[in-house]
């Protein structure tokens, strides 16, 4: 008999990575179903994907979208 349950993963948020050669840059876009509300809650975090860190880079209110770049330039705060 298999197992039936799952577990809800922390901190993890769905996205869509693109690159575009012409900037030699990653990009992230992540949907925001409730619009600013969504948004507010990650805009000022570092996300991490693939071991690339991304920063913040606006949103699309329209298609409800967040937009995050790929950046260079990361220091870890000390516990």
């Amino acid at each position: 008999m298999s197992n039936t349950t799952a577990t809800i993963a922390e901190n993890l948020v769905p996205v869509r990575h693109s690159f575009r050669p012409e900037l030699n840059a990653h990009f992230l876009t992540i949907s925001v179903p409730d619009g600013w509300d969504d948004v507010k809650k990650i805009c000022k975090k570092v996300l991490t994907f693939e071991g690339r860190h991304y920063t913040f880079t606006g949103w699309n209110s329209d298609r409800n979208e967040c937009f995050f770049r790929e950046g260079k330039n990361f220091a870890k705060i000390g516990k």
